[in-house]
């Protein structure tokens, strides 16, 4: 028991990354799986912000500097990403789902606002479903949506042909800062593409994200809960806000939520409501500046209660 209670109690010294809003990091054993988890201070029921498919908790640190002082931040790395255990064995969004939950009980929060980026999203989305007792919010980035024809099939293709060893990390940073889609390069992103690649003894890099990880999650019956995400929605009963890119994956004419995906949701959750930031891209919704995002998602936590 007493090697449990450090687990969950334990924090690293303060984290500050670049002039961002200073964090203090978890390590969190939730069953036989040790969580990490970035906590921004704040006060009411936080944010429980989940990253995308192989991204990490860094992808939180703007939004960690737009809630610094108005609410409270957990941003944990899921299962198999950044630093948190990646087993062999079950992956999928409801497995995210209870280790999520099982990871919030650990730290003693009940009540909380679920946010979430591209599968990030999706998770958040089966969270407030599932728990309509628990989530009393729902953000949602370019997620939480089956997503548009177009941007299904550059993401298919990404991970059909997805890189997982380079000679360097200036060559893998430089794939992403020369695309349009990752502009302006920010202290943020490059932060965040940094830690997605870490040494090998011969000096090449690796991805961090493991390829089984990725094959796993994307089994046909793990992918089957994404064409279920429609289901979801009758069941959502807390404010929702989504905040899409007016860009995708590679273009213009990719995006993730069309005006069609976006006008379904808005009719299938009562009281839904959506801002596009037509700037970014699916990745750069959350690292590059826009004060159009932020004072959307201030003005939907504002309205939440924080007893």
């Amino acid at each position: 028991m007493l090697i449990r209670e450090c687990a969950r109690l334990s924090l690293a010294a303060p984290f500050r990354q670049n002039g961002m809003a200073e964090h203090v990091v978890h390590r969190v054993l939730t069953g036989r799986l040790l969580m990490n988890v970035r906590e921004w201070p704040g006060a009411g029921p936080p944010v429980v912000f989940l990253h995308s498919f192989t991204g990490n908790s860094l992808l939180a640190l703007r939004l960690g500097n737009t809630l610094a002082g108005h609410r409270r931040l957990l941003a944990p790395d899921l299962r198999g990403r950044g630093l948190t255990d990646a087993p062999f064995g079950d992956y999928g969004l409801p497995v995210h789902m209870h280790s999520v939950i099982a990871c919030l009980d650990r730290l003693g929060v009940g009540r909380f606002i679920a946010a979430g980026h591209s599968f990030g999203g999706h998770i958040s989305l089966y969270l407030a479903a599932a728990y309509p007792e628990r989530v009393v919010g729902l953000l949602l980035f370019d997620g939480g949506v089956v997503a548009g024809p177009l941007a299904a099939q550059m993401l298919a293709a990404y991970y059909d042909n997805l890189h997982y060893r380079y000679p360097s990390v200036d060559a893998y940073v430089e794939r992403f800062k020369a695309s349009p889609l990752y502009q302006p390069w920010t202290d943020e992103l490059d932060a965040l593409v940094r830690s997605n690649l870490y040494q090998q003894p011969d000096g090449t890099y690796i991805r961090a994200v493991a390829r089984y990880v990725v094959e796993a999650e994307r089994r046909p019956e793990n992918m089957a809960h994404w064409a279920r995400i429609p289901d979801q929605y009758p069941l959502v009963r807390c404010p929702t806000l989504i905040v899409r890119a007016g860009k995708g994956i590679v273009g213009d004419f990719d995006q993730v939520i069309p005006d069609e995906q976006l006008a379904a949701v808005l009719a299938a959750i009562p009281g839904s409501r959506a801002v596009t930031v037509p700037e970014a891209g699916h990745t750069s919704l959350m690292t590059i500046p826009s004060a159009a995002r932020d004072e959307a998602v201030l003005s939907f936590l504002e309205a939440i209660p924080k007893d």
